[in-house]
């Protein structure tokens, strides 16, 4: 009777084991079969399944969220990368993308930056805001950092376009690199803030001594404010 008793449960087990096995695995019923995302022009769903690695029909316990995370934000415009599921077959991806923030140009290339200096994508043109010219760079990988030797300055300029964004003045949308000089032109006015160093501070005194120009109809010629001391300001010519 024991020995029956537990051929049964094994029987039992077999067969529970199998039913599980057939459901997981020969089904459909714990297989992705929906996949929700907020939508981006740069990110279609064959671009978050190829990054992510998670398909349609991919079973639902296989799934490594973690490392689909990881190398989902090795797309050049992923930030951050939240990967949920719930079963029986839905995947929720809440993703944080990078903006493009300033075009750099050198020579015929044209990169899209965002504002942490990675690059998002080569461009056929520049495309609206504002573009830094003048700034060779040693090397650029889409999704990875731009490699510049005046990187510092580089950031520093990111911290100028910022400001100027709280501004309604109406700046050139071209920033000059030249001689590790940072250049901004408002109509006939051209701002030399140096390589950019302290550029809260040097912002200011370009805004105090631009008003005390405007207010004297002044509206050519160069402030300088490339140093920590006094702002200058020079009629061209001198």
């Amino acid at each position: 009777m024991k020995v029956l008793k537990r051929l049964l449960l094994f029987l039992i087990l077999a067969c529970l084991l199998g039913g599980a096995y057939y459901i997981v695995f020969e089904t459909d019923w714990l297989k992705v079969r929906t996949i929700n995302y907020n939508p981006n022009d740069a990110l279609d769903i064959y671009e978050l399944q190829r990054y992510s690695g998670i398909h349609y029909g991919d079973s639902m316990f296989t799934l490594d969220l973690a490392h689909s995370e990881a190398t989902l934000m090795t797309h050049p415009y992923i930030r951050t990368a939240k990967i949920t599921r719930t079963f029986p077959a839905e995947i929720d991806v809440e993703i944080v993308y990078r903006e493009h923030f300033l075009s750099i140009q050198y020579s015929d290339i044209i990169l899209s930056l965002d504002n942490t200096l990675q690059v998002l994508k080569v461009m056929d043109e520049v495309e609206e805001g504002y573009t830094v010219v003048g700034m060779p760079f040693n090397a650029f990988s889409t999704g990875k950092v731009i490699e510049v030797d005046a990187f510092y300055v580089l950031e520093n300029i990111v911290s100028l376009v910022d400001l100027l964004k709280q501004t309604d003045l109406d700046v050139d949308n071209i920033i000059t690199y030249e001689d590790n000089n940072i250049y901004i032109n408002i109509q006939s006015l051209k701002v030399n803030f140096g390589d950019g160093e302290h550029i809260e501070s040097r912002f200011n005194k370009f805004i105090n001594i631009y008003q005390s120009l405007t207010t004297e109809d002044i509206r050519t010629g160069i402030i300088d404010v490339s140093s920590d001391g006094l702002p200058v300001y020079r009629p061209f010519g001198e």
